[in-house]
């Protein structure tokens, strides 16, 4: 039985909720009364595209698009810069073949999202959508950002087991750079990523890693160098930074890049049966309360973690 306090706070959430959505349809409305649609894949559409033509992508979600305005909110593992600001909209405003900017798909409906999670995107569009369409171009087709997140928005969350399918086979027997955060540790604990044939990882700063992009990038691409595979795949989690070097990356050594967000985390939740965000043992997960008070790896995955690690900048 809900308590008074619950019952209440569900009211609240519920009027606040069709609030944002109220803001959304004025949004809209805009878009169809100024003729601007922006065009976005799906997510099946857009993991089959990254697979097919092996593009590379950067990813805008809410985050991103605030940095770019320097709206970010200040209780966050990025700072709010003018450097940080240029850089991401030099990455939106992108456009060379086999590089493909994603955003994501809110722009012409939440239906496919659950409540809470269509308030949000609500919520977000209503309020700063129309600053962040005047950075997109409507004679473009986007791919979808939320690539990265199949599971824990959606009303279906059955297509997850396949749409984890589909990504697992982008790395299928090919040898991956992973760029991470120093307390990501994507992949460790799962078989998320067991069908690679071999994991190479970059380890930087957990929070404020584009104080260090100088030297992210260049360790980066001495290490695809030292390589000598062309077949390389880079993967890169690292917050708004990663939507910066998988540009940059693929611009310097035509290698395919992905900036991969948080999929191991989804997959983790996935693989939990997860019915809201919650923590990940001895993982990052910025999103909940405390997320970034992380625990040890146990001792049964961490040789394999250290053996996999080339270069470490703090």
């Amino acid at each position: 039985m809900k308590t008074k306090a619950s019952f209440v706070h569900e009211i609240r959430t519920t009027i606040i909720g069709w609030v944002k959505l109220s803001a959304y349809t004025i949004f809209r409305l805009y878009m169809l009364i100024t003729h601007q649609q922006i065009k976005i894949r799906t997510i099946e559409e857009s993991l089959k595209l990254i697979l097919r033509d092996r593009v590379s992508i950067s990813r805008f979600g809410d985050g991103e698009f605030k940095w770019m305005f320097k709206e970010r909110e200040p209780d966050n593992f990025e700072k709010n810069s003018s450097a940080l600001a240029n850089a991401l909209l030099e990455v939106i405003q992108t456009d060379r073949k086999g590089f493909q900017v994603c955003i994501p798909n809110v722009f012409s409906g939440l239906k496919q999202y659950r409540r809470l999670d269509a308030f949000f995107w609500a919520g977000q569009l209503g309020r700063h959508g129309y600053q962040w369409i005047r950075t997109l171009n409507p004679q473009k087709t986007y791919l979808d950002s939320l690539v990265t997140r199949p599971y824990m928005i959606y009303k279906d969350r059955d297509q997850a087991q396949r749409l984890f399918k589909l990504v697992k086979k982008i790395w299928q027997n090919r040898n991956i750079v992973l760029v991470e955060g120093s307390e990501t540790r994507f992949g460790i604990g799962n078989d998320l990523l067991e069908n690679a044939n071999t994991v190479k990882r970059v380890i930087c700063p957990a929070e404020n890693a584009f104080e260090r992009y100088g030297k992210i990038l260049d360790v980066v691409v001495g290490v695809i160098k030292t390589s000598k595979d062309p077949n390389v795949l880079v993967l890169v989690s690292l917050g708004p930074t990663a939507t910066i070097l998988a540009n940059d990356v693929n611009l310097r050594t035509s290698v395919q890049v992905l900036d991969i967000g948080h999929l191991d985390l989804e997959y983790s939740w996935m693989l939990m049966d997860a019915d809201e965000k919650v923590p990940v043992e001895y993982k990052y997960v910025n999103e909940v309360q405390n997320g970034n008070k992380v625990q040890r790896i146990p001792s049964k995955f961490l040789n394999q973690y250290n053996l996999e690690i080339v270069a470490e900048i703090k």
